[in-house]
């Protein structure tokens, strides 16, 4: 968004980076910070070659890439060397660290590492860089802390904290504070019977706004962990017929390529069948059938289940050449296909690898690289992908921290229920608090987090409404977050069957108005196939019988 607000300004020459890539600039032009990516890569290919100690029996399991790459990232951040804690379980991590290190490409550093180099060539600093603003910051890692102030002995740095917090370390720096007037909104509080319900009305108020000529760029939907409402979100933003900027990326089984990687995995885990294979067939782009006529399949009988092989074989050989599409056999490039399915998940990366193509693939190795070929249908469901929709021009669905960084003016906040916002402080998936505390790891807990950003939020928007659910999809109660009882503003209670003042759907303006939906010609044939279902005599919804079929 800092690079569309200087694009719409006509600014030439502004370089937006991370503390991150600030640093690699500075230490040398060809290092940058380690893609995430690419750790979870080098913890897939360390992990089997390091003794974990006590955590040696999960280390194979579904997510320990993942959960040993956020555990690094939080300790990097921290500026923690955990070969220096003295406990086994960070001795073992530091030791797989140390492999890790070394799987890395050359040019990728620990934050630790750039700041030591950054530091060392902190004299080009006023050439390399030149005047430096830091935006969107309400904190800063303690990792690149001693870069920022260094950098403010040499060079102009200022800290655009707006509304926000300004760290207290920050007040015995050469850096200026550049503070703003908070705004002062009036939020709106509304109770809603369901997240379902929430996300409902978080629309409808969406197209009051479009309505009234807002531009969807300044309007945000935010949730403290959008993960709890991304699929209601997904299909209410299909539904209302409105782009809606997934910032988080969507989940990569709601996309067609996503949708082939999981035809491959359900194939290659449950074994062949005339149905798995015609729907793996049919998504797939590449591969030696690529340019073979669906029509094909009209070979294969209905009723056939083809469960291997050799029954796949026996079908194939009894088709002519002239009942292929183009009159020639294609029997041998099908059973190649075939017998590379039938080899199940010990042929995983190689079907992966001749079967998909781009971002299947891709999809493909993240999988496998987060967990065992026999998790393939657990780790794709955890990825996520690129939306393609624009976030400069559209709505946007995020979380609070992301559009902390970035606020929007008119916001509207889901899930204020106790235990969702502000979120429970929970420890480290691999280093517990009596191995390192919480406060080490994470200087900034997340319930602390969540109030701040929330306070963000409200500061610089000039509209804001706040909803929680009343039940949970069980049935079970909700208590409301502490943090709708410091809003002074009574809460508005939404009934999930009244009627909306701006519909954000077709099927949610019929649904309001039942005179408008009766006189539609499927309302009206619905309702005339309803009555006639009660009624003796036979009418044109009934089926005539004939008689020597009775039996």
């Amino acid at each position: 968004m800092i690079r569309v607000h200087a694009a719409r300004r006509n600014e030439v020459g502004v370089q937006v980076m991370t503390m991150g890539q600030l640093a690699a600039r500075l230490a040398g032009g060809l290092l940058q910070p380690v893609d995430l990516n690419v750790l979870a890569g080098a913890v897939s290919d360390a992990l089997p070659e390091v003794d974990m100690g006590e955590l040696e029996p999960i280390k194979g399991l579904p997510g320990m890439p993942a959960a040993v790459g956020a555990t690094f990232d939080k300790a990097w951040r921290a500026g923690i060397d955990l070969s220096e804690v003295g406990h086994p379980r960070t001795d073992a991590l530091a030791s797989l660290e140390q492999a890790v290190v070394q799987r890395l490409p050359s040019s990728m550093k620990r934050p630790r590492d750039l700041v030591e180099l950054a530091l060392r060539r902190i004299g080009h600093a006023p050439t390399v860089i030149g005047p430096l603003e830091v935006q969107g910051h309400s904190e800063m890692s303690p990792c690149w802390r001693p870069l920022l102030i260094a950098l403010a002995e040499s060079i102009p740095v200022s800290w655009i904290a707006g509304p926000r917090h300004v760290p207290d370390w920050l007040k015995r720096t050469k850096v200026e504070v550049v503070t703003a007037p908070a705004a002062e909104p009036q939020p709106q509080v509304f109770s809603c019977a369901n997240q379902l319900h929430e996300v409902g009305e978080a629309f409808r108020w969406t197209r009051a706004l479009l309505a009234q000529g807002v531009s969807a760029s300044d309007i945000a939907i935010v949730a403290a962990s959008p993960g709890d409402y991304d699929d209601h979100v997904f299909s209410t933003a299909r539904d209302a017929n409105f782009p809606v900027h997934f910032v988080h990326g969507v989940k990569a089984l709601t996309t067609a390529d996503g949708q082939a990687a999981a035809a491959l995995a359900e194939v290659l885990t449950k074994g062949l069948s005339q149905e798995r294979v015609r729907r793996l067939l049919s998504l797939l782009q590449r591969g030696s059938l690529r340019d073979l006529s669906v029509r094909w399949m009209r070979l294969l009988p209905a009723d056939a289940p083809l469960t291997s092989a050799e029954r796949w074989e026996r079908v194939l050989s009894q088709a002519d050449d002239a009942d292929w599409p183009d009159g020639k056999s294609r029997a041998a490039d099908v059973m190649e296909v075939i017998r590379l399915l039938d080899r199940g998940v010990e042929a995983a990366e190689l079907a992966g690898e001749t079967l998909l193509s781009g971002v299947q693939r891709s999809l493909w190795r993240r999988a496998l690289r987060d967990g065992p070929a026999q998790a393939l249908p657990v780790t794709l469901m955890g990825l996520r992908t690129e939306d393609g929709v624009e976030p400069g021009a559209n709505v946007i669905w995020t979380s609070a921290i992301a559009l902390a960084s970035s606020p929007r003016p008119h916001v509207w906040l889901l899930g204020l229920n106790a235990g969702r916002w502000p979120r429970r402080i929970s420890e480290d998936r691999l280093i517990p608090d009596h191995v390192l505390p919480i406060e080490q790891l994470d200087p900034l807990p997340v319930a602390d987090g969540d109030k701040r950003d929330i306070t963000t939020i409200v500061s610089s928007a000039q509209s804001v409404a706040f909803s929680f659910s009343r039940r949970d999809a069980e049935g079970r109660m909700l208590g409301r977050s502490p943090l709708v009882s410091d809003i002074p503003t009574p809460e508005t209670y939404l009934d999930r069957a009244g009627t909306p003042e701006h519909a954000f759907s077709e099927s949610d303006r019929l649904l309001a108005r039942p005179s408008e939906f009766s006189n539609l010609p499927i309302a009206v044939s619905g309702l005339a196939c309803w009555r006639d279902w009660h009624r003796n005599e036979i009418t044109t919804h009934d089926g005539l019988i004939a008689p020597a079929q009775r039996d």
